[in-house]
């Protein structure tokens, strides 16, 4: 049975990555020992380690806090991500098996059919999307590469910024992308650094599109 600081720690990180804690949320450790029946103790533990992993800051006289990103910092991120995603599709395609690519075709065809019809929130249409890229960057042979992309991915939930922007400004053309993607994923065996090129590229997109309507909408 896991612990109590084990079951504090999975309650918040939740909470984080999900949008209810969104950033800038301040973690009063009495009131959440409250809600979550424990003493601070296991509290105080859970949030020291979300501290380690980018989720959560701490600041003079304030406290802890979900983390924050500035502009900088998420494309950062992002760019982070890139790298990270288009080796690890290029390693995939060695690996990867038909029922894998058809299972990733179904979830980016779930992703358009949902938005598309408007019968998904921001928040279900990003983790549709986290899914897509999981069940392909998955598959690259290298735990320690998924669990960095993991982090990554982790800490581009909790920031908010692509939930807020992605589904309105960037998803359609990135349905189209994955489609592509696996195109390549599926001839890549020749050609891997193709799908590396293409994969980085796709991540790389989310910037430039968003970082482009941001500014438009500055401009206005």
């Amino acid at each position: 049975m896991p612990s109590k600081h084990e079951l504090a720690y999975r309650e918040i990180r939740e909470r984080i990555l999900d949008g209810r804690y969104g950033p800038g949320h301040r973690l009063v450790l009495s009131s959440l020992a409250r809600e979550l029946d424990v003493s601070p103790v296991p509290v105080r533990e859970a949030i020291r380690r979300l501290e380690a992993e980018g989720l959560v800051s701490f600041a003079r006289n304030v406290g802890a806090r979900v983390a924050t990103l500035a502009d900088e910092q998420w494309e950062q991120l992002v760019e982070m991500l890139a790298l990270l995603d288009g080796y690890a599709f290029a390693a995939a395609a060695r690996r990867v098996t038909s029922a894998q690519i058809a299972e990733a075709r179904q979830l980016n065809a779930a992703l358009r059919t949902g938005a598309a019809a408007s019968r998904l929130d921001h928040g279900e249409i990003m983790a549709l999307h986290r899914r897509f890229h999981r069940a392909l960057y998955c598959r690259c042979g290298n735990q320690y590469m998924i669990d960095a992309l993991d982090g990554i991915w982790d800490r581009i939930d909790a920031s908010r910024v692509l939930a807020s922007l992605y589904p309105q400004v960037r998803l359609s053309a990135a349905v189209d992308e994955h489609d592509r993607l696996l195109d390549l994923l599926e001839a890549a065996e020749d050609h891997p650094e193709v799908l590396e090129t293409a994969a980085r590229e796709h991540n790389l997109n989310a910037i430039r599109t968003i970082r482009g309507s941001v500014g438009r909408e500055s401009a206005k």
